[in-house]
């Protein structure tokens, strides 16, 4: 407790471009002799996709308001999109052999988002977009959070209580997750931490299992003295080395699809996500528009979905609906035509390629 108390204190910081140089040089030929490279992640490569730390300079211990105040909502975390450092991983484990695993402390899911694939990922405190069915145990990953009221198993033979999978701070890691994590840090020869201030367990002590670790972090960690190496850096450029290293001049791009649908509910027109009470929360507003130029506005509802009733609007054979996105997005709005009762189909589509 007094060594997190000291690090809350200590400033971030980068090292000199010589020391990086130096530090980097001694990166890659570890890299170039590694037969097995495991990555573990924690909330400082978030940080890059405006999701605050917990120690850093901007991080949630420096403000007097109540960390609930601080962070964000789960529901704002289906609208941050992941950073340079997690395509970068993704990049790395689907096109190179020797990158195997990633173990992450992070809920944001954006590992997911990024394309890593789920089995070769191990959320060790859960995760905010993985549902697990209390009577079945099946699990289902999501694309959006979904609200804690109405879930229920997708198996219609089933019907049990959907819970999410996060741990809180305090409660018991899952063994599942943990079990893999223990496992690929065992068979690596390399283990790569990034961002992470290494205070938390048992998270900090698993990549010691490894033959050799490195530490990516812009603070000291109570593990610098045991690492291989320790370079402070900010993890998007850590990547960038790795990266170009591995494979120089590669563009490293990013593609993310979000559907959604507009369908008669009773006497409302809805807009929702496909499934059941998941809510559209990568969508600011919605419109619908008649034949005649009139123009009505769907209702945010709590649970995430935009609802009209069009006893108000001309009647026309068909409508067309223009949907805008959250800023977090940053993509142009998309129209599609509508038919009262029937359903139409629409996609949010960002694709990112990253110049660093």
């Amino acid at each position: 407790n007094e060594y997190k108390s000291y690090l809350s204190k200590m400033s971030e910081f980068v090292d000199t471009t010589d020391e990086l140089n130096k530090k980097y040089t001694k990166l890659f030929k570890l890299i170039d002799n590694a037969k097995y490279i495991v990555f573990f992640t924690g909330a400082g490569i978030s940080t890059a996709a405006d999701i605050p730390d917990y120690r850093g300079d901007k991080g949630l211990d420096k403000s007097p308001l109540n960390i609930a105040q601080m962070g964000i909502s789960e529901r704002d975390l289906d609208c941050r999109m992941p950073t340079y450092a997690h395509c970068a991983i993704t990049e790395l484990m689907l096109n190179h052999a020797k990158f195997k695993f990633v173990t992450t402390s992070n809920h944001d899911g954006l590992h997911q988002k990024s394309g890593t694939p789920w089995e070769k990922t191990s959320n060790i405190f859960g995760t905010a977009y993985l549902e697990e069915c209390l009577k079945c145990h099946k699990q289902y990953i999501r694309k959006v959070i979904t609200p804690a009221l109405h879930r229920k198993c997708d198996d219609g033979n089933c019907k049990g209580k959907l819970k999410k999978t996060g741990v809180r701070y305090g409660q018991k890691v899952p063994e599942e997750p943990l079990q893999k994590a223990e496992q690929s840090a065992d068979k690596a020869d390399l283990v790569l931490v990034l961002g992470s201030s290494m205070t938390t367990s048992p998270f900090c002590t698993l990549p010691t299992l490894s033959k050799d670790f490195v530490i990516c972090n812009k603070q000291k960690t109570p593990y610098d003295s045991q690492a291989t190496l320790c370079i402070h850096d900010s993890i998007d450029n850590f990547m960038f080395q790795v990266v170009n290293h591995i494979t120089p001049y590669i563009n490293i791009r990013f593609s993310y699809q979000q559907d959604f649908v507009v369908f008669r509910r009773d006497d409302s027109i809805v807009i929702s996500t496909p499934r059941d009470y998941e809510p559209a929360v990568f969508i600011e507003e919605a419109a619908i528009i008649s034949t005649d130029g009139t123009k009505k506005y769907f209702e945010k509802q709590l649970n995430g979905e935009f609802i009209l009733i069009p006893n108000s609007l001309a009647y026309c054979k068909e409508y067309k609906i223009t949907v805008e996105f959250k800023d977090g997005f940053n993509v142009p709005s998309v129209d599609l035509s509508y038919k009262i009762g029937e359903k139409s189909f629409g996609k949010l589509v960002k694709e990112v390629e990253f110049n660093m």
